[in-house]
């Protein structure tokens, strides 16, 4: 046994290792995107590319995120029984293409109308088209590498992100310098369509899992398995990216274009930071939830190890940026930029309760507290949602930061609840 536990930490700290590896790399390319976006295209331009991504985001997690958790929690669990885990793949490909079809159909035709609200410029249209093909792309990207690597082809899973993050950036950055708003955005929708074909090339000869897995036979059984996890995700993926879509866009009219170009760089830098926990402390987190689902005591464990992880390297980032937060904005944006400096102070107090909101989320996906999970991501936006527009209305953009810290603790408060048997669970008492 003693094997068995030390192969298990080897696992964990190779996972860890790689995550960082990964969040390393994309925090580079990320800095590279803002950077020219920032020059480039200035605050309304960096407000325009975070609307059409925040759609994207929309569009890919409506469908993908319950395929995607379910590839990565279900075959974990099934990691001793490969009947099994072949009838899931292919009950996940099945339902991927009957859901993912119909709402990239309903994206393209509805694509003038799209471009109107959240671009508005119907001229942009065909940004949303092509976004369409792109949404199929992620979905089928993220149920890949939700079965990669919970077959533990972690190896595979990072250098699939890191070369998609450079490929990108390597795409945004002379379309974006080329051709302006207009480059940037269609850089943004074709990164999608790249990155699924980088994943499609490295697993062309892995054992571990093939396109050809999900073109399996159809199970009922694991369809209603997987549709248990979609109550709690769709919530999660309309919620989420709507709920900054509607405040980007209600700073935007209420304030200026310019204002949602501010607010959008003081969230991208919070966003930015929080990259390289999330990546590197929850690597494999949700793998780890399913192996230990039936011990409430591993359950425990894992989450009070990764909550302590994420929220100890989450304040000492912080504080940090904190510090140097002048500098930061004037090197990572530039002088046009410098408001966002004072509205850093209450946006990163708003991250420390966001880090420990996340992965208490994980928690109540993983033990399918659909009630509770449903109800924080209903909440929490639409405290975000509402307080953002009053505090909007008298603050201006530093009420929309304050609105975030507020929907933060709302968060925490409703997931410790959720969670108050497993944070102060009774170990078993020991017969004499």
């Amino acid at each position: 046994m003693s094997s068995v536990y030390r192969s298990a930490a080897q696992q964990r700290t190779r996972a860890s290792s790689l995550g960082a590896i990964r969040a390393l790399v994309q925090l580079a390319c990320s800095f590279i995107s803002v950077k020219l976006t920032a020059v480039y295209l200035g605050p309304s331009g960096l407000a325009l590319i975070a609307q059409f991504n925040n759609f994207m985001s929309l569009g890919q997690s409506v469908v993908g995120t319950g395929l995607d958790t379910a590839s990565g929690r279900l075959t974990a669990e099934y990691s001793q029984d490969a009947e099994r885990r072949k009838r899931l793949l292919g009950t996940i490909g099945r339902l991927g293409l009957m859901l993912g079809l119909p709402t990239a159909a309903a994206i393209a035709i509805g694509s003038p109308w799209l471009a109107e609200w959240l671009l508005h410029d119907r001229a942009y249209a065909w940004v949303f088209v092509l976004g369409a093909l792109s949404v199929l792309a992620s979905i089928l990207n993220s149920i890949l590498l939700g079965a990669l690597s919970a077959r533990g082809g972690i190896t595979r899973v990072v250098i699939s992100n890191i070369i998609a993050s450079i490929l990108g950036v390597s795409i945004y950055a002379p379309a974006s310098i080329r051709w302006g708003v207009t480059g940037g955005l269609g850089a943004s929708a074709t990164v999608y369509i790249f990155s699924v074909l980088v994943t499609l090339v490295l697993i062309r000869k892995s054992p571990l899992v093939g396109l050809r897995d999900l073109a399996g036979s159809f199970d009922g059984v694991e369809a209603r398995r997987i549709a248990g996890f979609y109550p709690m995700l769709i919530v999660h993926a309309v919620m989420t990216p709507l709920s900054l879509l509607l405040i980007r866009d209600h700073v935007a009219n209420a304030l200026s274009l310019e204002a949602a170009g501010l607010w959008q760089a003081c969230w991208r830098l919070s966003e930015t930071y929080l990259m390289i926990v999330t990546m590197s402390v929850t690597t494999q987190f949700m793998v780890r939830l399913g192996e230990a689902s039936r011990s409430p005591e591993r359950l425990r464990a894992e989450m009070l190890k990764t909550l302590s992880h994420a929220v100890g390297a989450t304040a000492a980032l912080a504080l940090a940026i904190y510090l140097l937060r002048e500098q930061i904005v004037r090197f990572l944006f530039s002088h046009t930029f410098l408001p966002v400096a004072d509205l850093m102070p209450t946006q990163l107090l708003g991250d420390l309760f966001k880090i420990t909101g996340f992965i208490c989320g994980f928690v109540l996906v993983a033990t399918m507290r659909s009630h509770w999970y449903i109800a924080t991501q209903i909440v929490v936006p639409m405290v975000f949602i509402v307080l953002a527009s009053l505090l909007g209305a008298r603050m201006g953009v530093p009420g929309v930061t304050l609105a975030y810290v507020v929907s933060g603790v709302v968060h925490c408060v409703i997931a410790f609840i959720a969670l108050r048997d497993l944070i102060f669970l009774k170990r078993p008492a020991h017969a004499s």
